[in-house]
């Protein structure tokens, strides 16, 4: 995050009220201390009010690059800084292409992995769904592909646990990702898609769940409401060898 920080640490807090709804969706006061106090007072909570609040469909690129750096310390702490987590980072992807230089871009691109290495690893996070995640960058205009090449690579066990939990449920069912804020992202669904479907991919994580270490975690994981985790964990494996 020290990186994160002194990136975008030039970028100074505008002197003009914030790109937010002050009618029913930002207190004033809530819309001031994120404008005038140091960026490490703002809490959770102010940025939650300000992500959620109606917001421009273009943002201004200095009030986000300003807040951005509390934005992923927060977040990186298991912070909820929006309703959902597919939308926590809208505001970025809402900037004019081109907002990023190349400095700016390499850090972002290193936070993504970072933290979405720490979801695949079972990290305690406010939400650790990783295909949530995978949404939640591409909305923010990320690169996903680095974060999908990660999680084949992965050896760890509780990566293709992840795998397995969050694809019974939201993808084999239709081979398509389930989920209301992807229904209009058509570039993720197919990229997403093709990554799923693709022969070596499926064979790939077949083979992760034949390993002992996947097999001996399998056996302890508890039930996802009223599915046992092995019998999800056959359904899957079913998928992926058809």
């Amino acid at each position: 995050m020290a990186e994160v920080y002194e990136t975008f640490r030039r970028h100074a807090a505008p002197s003009f009220p914030l790109d937010v709804c002050l009618m029913c969706c930002v207190s004033e006061e809530v819309e001031r201390a994120l404008r005038e106090w140091p960026l490490e007072q703002i809490t959770a909570r102010h940025l939650y009010e300000y992500n959620g609040s109606a917001k421009g469909i273009v943002q201004p690129v200095q009030e986000v690059k300003h807040l951005l750096p509390r934005m992923l310390d927060l977040l990186s702490e298991g912070e909820e800084i929006h309703h959902s987590i597919e939308l926590s980072l809208i505001r970025l992807g809402l900037c004019p292409e081109g907002s990023w230089n190349d400095a700016e871009r390499r850090v972002l691109d290193r936070f993504a992995l970072a933290y979405f290495a720490l979801i695949l690893h079972g990290e305690r996070r406010w939400h650790e769904e990783p295909l949530s995640v995978l949404l939640m960058f591409h909305i923010g205009g990320f690169a996903v592909q680095p974060l999908l090449d990660l999680w084949l690579q992965s050896e760890d066990p509780v990566s293709t646990v992840q795998f397995v939990t969050g694809t019974y449920w939201d993808f084999w069912e239709d081979r398509k990702y389930r989920n209301a804020f992807a229904s209009d992202r058509h570039a993720f669904q197919a990229q997403l898609q093709a990554w799923m479907l693709d022969p070596v991919h499926r064979q790939r994580f077949a083979s992760k769940m034949l390993t002992p270490a996947f097999q001996a975690l399998a056996d302890v994981q508890p039930p996802i409401g009223h599915m046992p985790f092995l019998m999800m964990a056959e359904g899957v494996f079913d998928q992926l060898t058809q």
